[in-house]
């Protein structure tokens, strides 16, 4: 049992540090944003994680994840899945910023803000880094 144990933990650990090396090399593109700003609100606590095809984050108060596609400034976000706590005093901004994301369709980046916007350009949500 031992040896079956080791074996196991010596082969993830190779795994996972082959993936690691690859992320240092020419891997995915990744960035790490907090939301200051919801439907031109001030917003405290959701962030967006995402690398060239995955989105995670919190939404304050709920982990989600989901796929992303990005090409040239067009985003496309979704569909999410969250996990499901409650947090009261969270939840209705909770859902307007999940809605945002998957809503957006254009982004634009600048002076280390995004903004994300709808298809008609109107801004959803704007984050820093």
């Amino acid at each position: 049992m031992r040896c079956t144990t080791a074996l196991l933990i010596g082969a993830l650990a190779l795994t996972f540090g082959t993936l690691a090396r690859a992320d240092d090399d020419d891997g995915p593109i990744t960035a790490s944003w907090t939301a200051i700003e919801l439907n031109g609100k001030p917003v405290t606590g959701p962030t967006l994680e995402y690398t060239t095809d995955r989105a995670s984050g919190t939404g304050g108060c709920n982990r989600f994840n989901g796929p992303i596609t990005i090409e040239d400034d067009a985003i496309q976000i979704g569909p999410l899945v969250s996990t499901k706590m409650m947090c009261e005093g969270k939840i209705e901004t909770e859902s307007q910023y999940f809605a945002a994301l998957q809503a957006a369709r254009s982004f634009v980046i600048d002076n280390n803000m995004l903004l994300l916007k709808d298809e008609s350009g109107h801004t959803l949500a704007k984050f820093k880094r």
